[in-house]
């Protein structure tokens, strides 16, 4: 799944633009929720969407605002920051990685 906090109007069409649309079974939007990030609303609609548990799942934030989404909905959450977040607390992820590279040796170290 895919949780955003932009508009869809705004994700939808740089998705599909870099042909990453079809990579997701769901991309919940703050279009889709009464509390959009930082409140836990848009996690636990894309939960509930796919059918499984908070525990069943981790999210990749790289922002306070989506640390603590996620955070909210009692996702474990793997902080990335960028450029322009590295000053931001994530100190609620359990980890905190420099890039998706990191991320996936982490996630075969972990299957």
């Amino acid at each position: 799944a895919l949780v955003t906090g932009s508009a869809r109007l705004e994700a939808l069409p740089i998705l599909k633009g870099h042909g990453f649309y079809e990579l997701f079974d769901c991309i919940i939007t703050k279009d889709d929720v009464q509390n959009p990030k930082p409140a836990g609303d848009p996690y636990l609609l894309a939960l509930s969407t796919l059918g499984i548990a908070a525990e069943q799942a981790i999210a990749v934030e790289d922002t306070h605002t989506g640390v603590t989404a996620a955070s909210n909905a009692k996702v474990a959450v793997v902080a990335i920051p960028n450029k322009h977040t590295l000053e931001h607390d994530l100190s609620l992820a359990f980890s905190r990685m420099d890039n998706l590279q990191q991320l996936w040796q982490w996630v075969q170290i972990k299957l």
